[in-house]
């Protein structure tokens, strides 16, 4: 487990792992979509398995987006973490 050091520096960490999260969080959403419609193209070609594979990606694109607000709400808890540890350094701490 990482961690953050009540200094600008884990200020600065805090603030780039909410930002990470967020982009990963995008990413993976983005990708999916792609996924699925690089499938959709493929059509005919995929045969008998290309139910089963649209099938799976819609899952995982689901699944995806249930866990997207928990995601965003972790991020939010982080940024107002730094925004509390940025106070302490604030104070000399």
């Amino acid at each position: 487990m990482a961690v953050y050091g009540i200094s600008e520096q884990g200020v600065q960490s805090l603030r780039k792992l909410a930002e990470d999260m967020s982009h990963l969080n995008d990413d993976i959403q983005e990708n999916g979509e792609k996924l699925e419609k690089d499938i959709n193209g493929l059509g005919n070609s995929l045969g008998i398995y290309e139910e089963e594979i649209l099938e799976l990606v819609g899952r995982v694109n689901r699944t995806q987006e249930t866990g997207r607000e928990s995601v965003e709400e972790l991020a939010a808890k982080i940024n107002k973490l730094a925004e509390e540890v940025e106070a302490l350094v604030g104070a000399g701490l």
